[in-house]
């Protein structure tokens, strides 16, 4: 059983809403670099938008979803009333990763930036209830700790990814990093 540290887990549920905002606001600066290439027409811009796009979400995102169902949902699943919305959360995750592809596969800018707008519907929805559902549903546990859940973030995607969280993120981490969209949490 994990210690319970009210003021802790504040701040690591703190940490996690503002690390979701960082990420929010990196996609949305990708998917309008990428939209705003695939109005003008500029092929060679849609291309490089959509290959920066992919390059963040390869590093950023996708390990941070992955991290998240190591670290954080089965402790939500494992309380009555999560694991329906965890059970939720995992099709968004994948919902997420199918898009992924699509943009991936995708040879026409007007696909590209379909799929790029899709995919940031989708996250905002999933950040909302990670936000408002799934962290208050593990703060209010009195078994569990957000910040003890978050401490071990880092090991679960390799120790920061490319940019690491520089210690920005509330989880405990130290990884020097360059940028203020981070990995981790």
């Amino acid at each position: 059983m994990m210690s319970h540290n009210t003021d802790a887990d504040a701040r690591a549920a703190q940490a996690v809403v503002t690390h979701h905002r960082q990420l929010a606001a990196a996609l949305t600066g990708h998917v309008t670099d990428l939209v705003t290439a695939a109005e003008t027409g500029g092929l060679r811009q849609v291309w490089q938008h959509r290959d920066a796009l992919l390059g963040w979400l390869h590093t950023e995102l996708l390990p941070h979803a992955y991290a998240e169902e190591n670290a954080l949902y089965p402790a939500a699943a494992a309380r009555p009333e999560g694991r329906l919305l965890v059970d939720g959360m995992l099709d968004e995750h994948r919902t997420i990763a199918a898009l992924v592809a699509e943009l991936e596969e995708t040879s026409a800018p007007v696909a590209a930036a379909a799929a790029a707008r899709a995919l940031q519907a989708v996250f905002a929805t999933h950040l909302a209830k990670e936000n408002d559902l799934v962290v208050p549903l593990l703060v209010a546990a009195a078994e569990v700790s957000l910040a003890d859940l978050l401490d071990g973030m880092h090991d679960l995607i390799g120790g920061g990814g490319q940019e690491g969280c520089g210690g920005h993120c509330g989880c405990g981490g130290d990884v020097p990093g360059d940028r203020s969209v981070t990995v981790s949490v």
